[in-house]
C-alpha cells in the first residue's frame, strides 16, 4: 500500500477535462449533426442579491434573490447548410424582409432548453448541466480580417432563467421542462 500524502481521492478521481464538453439546445441543436462546433463556452454561475438588515450598531446581509447570469458560446461558424442560430433568431425576429418584423413569441417556443454535457475520454458524461427557458441575448457574428488565417467565429450569449445538474435530485429528471414546446429529455 502506498504512503497516505494527505491528498484524500484526487489520485483515484477521474478529473473533468475543460476541452470535453458538448452544448445542446432543444430543438436548435439537440442532435449534434446540424450543431455549429463549440470552441469556447461555460457552466452556468450565478449571485445572490443580498438583503441589508440593520442590527443595532451594525449591519447584517442575508441572501436574497439569486441571480443567473448569461453564458457566451463561441461557436464555429462552417457552412452546414441552414446556420441553425439564425434560424432560432428567425423565430422571433426576421430580419429577411424590408420592415424587419418582430414576432410576438408563442409560449415556449422561443425559450429553449438547453444541456451542457461534460465527457470523461471514453464519451460517458460526468456532468450534465440544465438550462432553463433559454434564449439568446446577444449574437455577434464576428470579425473579419484579411490578414488573419483563423476560423469564422459565431459568439452567442445566452440568458436563462435557471440552471441546475441532473444530479440534483433523488431521481434523474425525466419530464417535460418546457411545457408547451421544445422536447424534453429522458
Amino acid at each position: 500500500m502506498g504512503i497516505p500524502m494527505g491528498i484524500g481521492r484526487v489520485g483515484q478521481a477521474c478529473h473533468m477535462r475543460k476541452f470535453r464538453w458538448l452544448f445542446f439546445i432543444d430543438g436548435v441543436c439537440d442532435d449534434g449533426t446540424s450543431a455549429l462546433p463549440p470552441d469556447k463556452g461555460a457552466r452556468p454561475s450565478l449571485s445572490f442579491k443580498e438583503i441589508e438588515a440593520q442590527h443595532l450598531n451594525e449591519v447584517i446581509y442575508f441572501a436574497g434573490k439569486p441571480d443567473w447570469k448569461p453564458v457566451s458560446l463561441v461557436l464555429f461558424d462552417l457552412k452546414i447548410g441552414k446556420n441553425p442560430i439564425f434560424k432560432w433568431l428567425k423565430e422571433q425576429y426576421e430580419p429577411c424582409d424590408d420592415k424587419g418584423k418582430w414576432k410576438a413569441p408563442e409560449p415556449g417556443a422561443f425559450k429553449k432548453t438547453g444541456r451542457l454535457k461534460m465527457y470523461d475520454g471514453c464519451g460517458n458524461v460526468m456532468e450534465e448541466w440544465v438550462f432553463q427557458n433559454m434564449w439568446p441575448n446577444n449574437i455577434e457574428w464576428g470579425d473579419l480580417d484579411m490578414s488573419s488565417n483563423d476560423y469564422v467565429t459565431v459568439e452567442v450569449t445566452l440568458r436563462y432563467d435557471r440552471a441546475w445538474t441532473t444530479d440534483c435530485g433523488d431521481a434523474p429528471f425525466t419530464g417535460d421542462i418546457n411545457p408547451g414546446g421544445g422536447a424534453g429529455f429522458a
